[in-house]
């Protein structure tokens, strides 16, 4: 397994810069919320597609707290990998 952290800015100036020819498209396929009080956890299995071609799956998970009514994400870690895709909810 390798650990690597990103920039959210790197994230979004790739998603701002990457020219409309080229489609991705991250497709949910199932989420479990969890929440106590003013913090939640969000698991949300994936699957990601480039240029209409299968490109990899894996896990998303989401750290939430409430500011007000508004629930922000203060931390974002995902796995992914191109194997045993049909694995990646807990359902299985």
């Amino acid at each position: 397994m390798i650990v690597r952290t990103e920039n959210f800015n790197d994230l979004i100036n790739f998603i701002i810069t990457t020219p409309d020819s080229i489609s991705f498209k991250e497709k949910i396929l199932d989420y479990n919320i969890q929440i106590d009080g003013g913090m939640a956890h969000v698991w949300a299995p994936y699957e990601f597609w480039y240029n209409e071609e299968f490109s990899h799956c894996g896990v998303n998970s989401f750290q939430l707290f409430k500011d007000d009514d508004t629930w922000k994400i203060i931390y974002l870690i995902d796995t992914r990998r191109k194997e045993e895709c049909n694995q990646v909810s807990d359902k299985n």
